[in-house]
């Protein structure tokens, strides 16, 4: 089954019909000249309406046994679990069918009867184990096994630092992280049989004497036991790929020893273990050794969260660095990618919960501000954060390419499941509390906004799994960290450039669409650098507003009321409605293309400021500003660094002359 190509355009009407509009009052006195109308509301996206034991914020706690209130709950029922609940898409693909265990009857010590058991959907179930057969075995390089070899043996909370890239080494020194689990192909071959089961013996994300001991006090909250994914192991029961043949069936054909352990064997020709997992592998018998869903994958997405809510400069590459070491858990031969999903699908859920409760509030803050001023205090001069948590190359950061990120991020949720294009198109749900895992990523958008975010940027439904999960399976969170995918009301951006970080500076990469318009306040700067389609119009009130591409403005009109607009799209930047000038600042750069303007433009004073790299430039040559239908009007004054210029103005036209 393929995977699936851009979202539909249905998707988004769909979507928009499920949403409710808020601040109906017009824009349409807001300045002097008139300004995009946009759609003329801001959308709010409301949590789900849901029955106990959802939702998962409020009784996350559930988990442990324990309710927030110290009542006894039993963890191992969905009835009482909001994990087990959320994770509920798997009992359409395959059930132990034992209904006195799943009503009430699971317990620690897993079933003992497997011969009830329903495969319901052969589909999904066989190709679940295509794909883990495609990827081990003779498909598995000895590189990709040894990275599945350490993912398994080292501590997810150490793995994951590898997504802070070049402030990794930073970090592991302040926090004291450490692993015992350091080989390479030269010095350990994958491809043996080895009879020891090597654990990590390092301190995981840090120590709590270090001296980023608040973060590491933070980390141990977001990996707490609210986070297990036992319940929901013996719960669903479901078999590790190492005990399924190539139809996913259970046949157990004998017994092995490996050193002083003896284990089952299975019909499973060829074996899809990494040979130097096999004596690692659970042998005390089926019922203890659950498969759905992947612990390893729920504690990477756990630990990758809590670094990226402190180190937001590296949100995306930490999610997709635990995507990643999800996705060696099939590598490896231990889990499916059924499995690996539903891992993100709980931790996601789970991660949310903490942040959102207010008794971490202190912690998660302290946590925050401790790393980010350690981090900054080593900075080289003249240096931003977020500059130099991306100052490498690919050669020493696995992560340094954004869009492959996008890419392999969206294809691990999903693997190679296709949608069920039999089943109606459902809206976008954001499930109560999921804004807050975009906190300190958005940190100048509110909570509304946030959530409207998420709901532009998830994945579309018909998805195993997901649609289940009441929303927490389809949140895209490194989309999401590219900013909207989607206006669907107006949307007014305002950053404070003060307060520092992304409330400074930030960057959207998506490609933009839907009705709404954008209206950029406040001091920071945003950079737009899809393609975008949006159709409501830009307004500029304050700041700056970057235009890094040819249709970063979307279709709209636009109006220039105050602060800057920042032509930097090589290839020129177009406006494809009316463009209105009165106040602010265009910045142009000589080596960008000109603004081309499809309606009339108005220039009513303002300022227009010309930037030249390189050379100084040689007199006579020309400066392209904008082109129009109809020209109107003009710039109070031009600022050239210096550099003596004289306007051209024509009915349609503005360019420069070096003199």
């Amino acid at each position: 089954m393929a995977n699936p190509g851009p979202c539909f355009p249905l998707l988004r009407s769909t979507l928009l019909a499920s949403v409710t509009a808020l601040g109906m009052a017009s824009h349409a006195q807001a300045f002097d000249a008139p300004e995009p109308s946009g759609v003329g509301f801001e959308i709010g996206v409301p949590a789900p309406s849901v029955q106990y034991p959802l939702p998962i914020t409020q009784n996350y706690h559930n988990q442990t046994g324990k309710n927030a209130k110290g009542e006894k709950v039993n963890a191992y029922d969905d009835k009482d679990n909001p994990v087990i609940e959320i994770l509920s898409g798997f009992k359409r693909i395959w059930t132990l069918g034992d209904e006195k265990w799943a009503d009430g009857g699971a317990n620690g010590d897993g079933p003992t009867d497997y011969s009830k058991v329903k495969i319901l959907n052969p589909a999904i179930w066989t190709e679940n184990m295509r794909y883990v057969l495609s990827v081990t075995g003779k498909n598995r390089t000895d590189a990709d096994a040894l990275n599945a070899y350490l993912n398994d043996r080292r501590s997810q909370g150490y793995s994951v630092i590898e997504g802070l890239g070049p402030l990794a080494a930073w970090y592991r020194e302040g926090a004291g992280a450490t692993t015992t689990i350091n080989h390479t192909l030269e010095d350990f071959n994958v491809n043996d049989v080895i009879t020891k089961r090597e654990d990590d013996k390092g301190t995981d994300s840090g120590s709590p004497e270090s001296e980023l001991k608040h973060f590491v006090a933070f980390m141990t909250l977001m990996r707490g036991p609210e986070g297990s994914t036992s319940p929901s192991k013996y719960f669903y029961s479901s078999p590790r790929p190492w005990r399924m043949n190539a139809k996913g069936d259970v046949i157990q054909t004998g017994t092995e020893t490996i050193g002083d352990k003896t284990f089952e064997r299975y019909e499973n020709e060829p074996d899809v273990t990494v040979p130097a997992l096999r004596y690692a592998r659970e042998n005390r018998g089926r019922a203890k050794d659950g498969g759905f869903p992947s612990g390893h994958t729920n504690a990477a997405y756990l630990a990758a969260i809590a670094y990226a809510y402190a180190v937001p400069e590296r949100f995306s590459e930490l999610l997709t660095k635990a995507s990643e070491l999800g996705d060696t858990r099939i590598v490896a031969g231990m889990h499916s990618p059924l499995d690996v999903i539903g891992g993100r699908i709980s931790a996601t859920a789970i991660a949310a919960a903490v942040l959102q409760d207010p008794k971490v509030a202190d912690a998660k803050k302290a946590a925050h501000d401790e790393v980010e001023a350690y981090l900054n205090k080593r900075l080289p001069k003249d240096e931003t954060l977020l500059a130099f948590a991306h100052s490498a190359d690919k050669s020493t950061d696995r992560f340094a390419d954004e869009a492959a990120n996008k890419v392999d991020y969206r294809k691990r949720m999903t693997y190679s499941f296709g949608r069920d294009t039999s089943l109606p198109l459902k809206a976008m749900t954001v499930p109560d509390g999921a804004e807050v895992l975009l906190e300190t990523r958005l940190p100048y958008l509110d909570v509304a906004q946030r959530r409207a975010v998420l709901f532009s940027t998830g994945v579309e439904s018909g998805y195993p799994l997901l649609d289940d999960s009441n929303g927490w399976g389809r949140i895209n969170l490194v989309a999401a960290a590219a900013g909207y995918g989607s206006f669907d009301g107006d949307v007014t951006v305002k950053m404070d450039a003060a307060a520092g970080g992304f409330n400074a500076h930030d960057r959207w990469t998506n490609d933009i669409s839907g009705p709404g318009r954008l209206a950029k306040a406040g001091s920071g700067s945003l950079e737009l650098v899809g393609a975008n389609s949006y159709s409501g119009g830009t307004v500029v009130k304050d700041g700056t507003l970057v235009a890094s591409s040819g249709t970063a403005l979307g279709t709209g009109s636009v109006l220039i009321s105050g602060g800057t607009l920042h032509l930097a799209a090589a290839q020129g930047t177009n406006v494809d409605g009316d463009y209105s000038q009165t106040g602010g600042t265009l910045l142009v750069d000589s080596k960008n293309g000109p603004l081309n303007i499809k309606g009339k433009a108005v220039i009513d004073g303002a300022v227009l400021k010309l930037t030249f790299r390189g050379k100084t430039p040689v007199a006579g040559s020309k400066v392209e500003v904008l082109r129009a239908n109809t020209l109107s009007g003009s710039f109070a004054s031009i600022e050239s660094n210096g550099v003596k210029v004289r306007p051209v103005y024509t009915g349609n036209a503005l360019s420069v002359i070096i003199e």
